[in-house]
Order: structure tokens, then C-alpha cells, then sequence
């Protein structure tokens, strides 16, 4: 009989997820017109393209070599970021660092037409920094630096799913 209220427990969990329309993270869907995407003004051995590419990819879209062969072009207005001194202690060591990534972006179609004005994203991170641990901090710097890059592509691809709705 317990077994019974477990079984209808869950199925009643999974009934209401359903329900309310939730969905796992990176489960986009994007419109046709976006089945064939030319990736323009971009290097694509950066880092943040070949992420962007792969979630491309990953939802099914075709990353194309050619704009004549593209339904829809992703343009990269800017991709930059640095690092800057954000505190530093009464000796005027550097104490916290700030990490900071800016993409700017827009999609047009084949014929030219704007499917998507230009988008301005922008992540900050922020980290303390030890001059005993150098090699510890530089870890951890790169891997704050690959967790904006996956941010911002899953921003892209919010916004781009958005283009169908």
C-alpha cells in the first residue's frame, strides 16, 4: 500500500511539471527561418563563437559556411572583454579583480530585413585575489570566464528563440 502512494506521489509531481509548462534548461526551440545561420564578423576560433556554434548545432540548426546558403544571418557587432582592478588593500595591492564580458548582436534575414534589432549583453563577475595563490586564481578566473561565455550564449539563444514567438 506504501509503495501505492509513492507510485501516485510521482506521477502527480511529473503530472504537475508538465502542467505548468517547464522544460530543461537548453531545450530551445527556434523558428524556421532560423534552420540556416551564417555566423558574421566574428572570429570563429573565439571561444564564445565556437560555444555559440555548438548550442546552435545542438538544437538543430545548421551553421553554415556561406551567407548564400544561410536562411538567416547572426551578426556579431562586438565581442569583447577584460578584466579590471575593482579593490585594492592599504599597502595598494590588488585585493579583487572584475571580470567583465560585452556582446553585441543582431539577425537579419537573406533579403537584409532586421529579424532582430541589436542586443547589448553584458555579464560582470568578481573575484578576490591572492598574490600567494597566482596559479589557484588563474583556475578559477578561467573558469569564471567559460561560465559567462555558456551565460551568454544560453542569452542568445533565449533571444533567438524568441524571434518565433
Amino acid at each position: 500500500m506504501r509503495m501505492r502512494g509513492y507510485a501516485v506521489f510521482f506521477l502527480m509531481t511529473a503530472l504537475l511539471l508538465t502542467a505548468c509548462g517547464f522544460h530543461l534548461r537548453g531545450d530551445v526551440k527556434l523558428d524556421a527561418q532560423l534552420s540556416k545561420v551564417y555566423i558574421e564578423g566574428a572570429d570563429p576560433y573565439d571561444a564564445l563563437v565556437r560555444e555559440l556554434t555548438r548550442s546552435l548545432t545542438t538544437t538543430g540548426v545548421a551553421v553554415v559556411e556561406d551567407s548564400k546558403d544561410a536562411t538567416a544571418v547572426l551578426h556579431i557587432l562586438k565581442n569583447s572583454g577584460s578584466r579590471r582592478v575593482l579593490s585594492v588593500s592599504s599597502a595598494g595591492k590588488v585585493r579583487e579583480y572584475e571580470l567583465y564580458q560585452t556582446l553585441e548582436f543582431k539577425v537579419r534575414d537573406t533579403a537584409g530585413r532586421e529579424l532582430l534589432a541589436p542586443q547589448r549583453l553584458e555579464l560582470t563577475r568578481a573575484y578576490l585575489f591572492d598574490k600567494e595563490d597566482v596559479l589557484a586564481k588563474s583556475n578559477e578566473e578561467e573558469m569564471l570566464r567559460r561560465d559567462m561565455r555558456r551565460d551568454l550564449v544560453r542569452l542568445v539563444m533565449l533571444r533567438l528563440e524568441a524571434l518565433g514567438r
